[in-house]
């Protein structure tokens, strides 16, 4: 996952604020749906766009290993609180 199509947003964003908004911050989406977009984007990866070949291989060929190492990732990088 590149983040492709969420970078153009946030791009489109950033020049419409620039020229729009000078004297501050005035998103035309929520943070709720920037997050729940973040969300679907980790619950269903976009294959056709893969920011790392490797795990993009794994996961096109053997989705039960591609998760066992994601869970495996995820326990020995555990968030920081």
């Amino acid at each position: 996952m590149s983040g492709g199509i969420a970078r153009g947003r946030l791009t489109e964003e950033r020049k419409a604020w620039r020229k729009n908004h000078p004297h501050g911050w005035r998103p035309a989406i929520t943070v709720k749906q920037i997050l729940v977009g973040i969300q679907d984007l980790l619950d269903e990866p976009n294959p056709n766009d893969p920011a790392q070949t490797e795990g993009y291989q794994l996961f096109v060929q053997d989705k039960t290993e591609y998760k066992r190492k994601v869970r495996q990732q995820a326990k020995q990088y555990p968030p920081i609180l």
